[in-house]
């Protein structure tokens, strides 16, 4: 099997879980509204694994949650699993989800967004992926 058609099953078998995982149950369940869009991006350190780097890197995530639009937020470390279709070579991943494809496109574009990537990714992300669905 082609390698990158071998990484490409392996994000969406991740990106699955990570949704799935999201869906409230019980007498605390909450429709999701249609046409909400969900945000994921999975970050790889310069310093894989450096526990100050992640720190900091979570710290500065979480000041994107004040942006306007934002629903809700989620960030945090691969779990360890012994499932070979499971990600984990990532060190932080993040999960937010906006009301609508227009509150995604003014996050994008404020200026928050911007001095966050130039205080924590040019520094410490050796590489970054999104992800964008409109959730049905």
């Amino acid at each position: 099997m082609n390698f990158s058609l071998f990484f490409r099953m392996r994000i969406a078998m991740f990106l699955t879980c990570i949704a799935l995982s999201l869906v409230p149950t019980g007498a605390q369940a909450v429709a999701t509204r249609t046409g909400q869009v969900t945000h994921v991006m999975l970050f790889w350190l310069k310093r894989p694994g450096n526990v100050d780097d992640q720190n900091f890197l979570r710290r500065a995530l979480r000041t994107l949650r004040r942006v306007r639009g934002v629903n809700d937020m989620r960030i945090g470390r691969p779990l360890s699993v012994d499932r070979p279709v499971a990600e984990q070579s990532f060190d932080l991943g993040v999960v937010m989800t906006f009301r609508d494809r227009e509150a995604l496109e003014k996050f994008e574009r404020d200026p928050r967004r911007e001095q966050a990537i130039d205080a924590m990714l040019r520094p410490l992300v050796r590489q970054y992926t999104v992800y964008n669905f409109v959730n049905e």
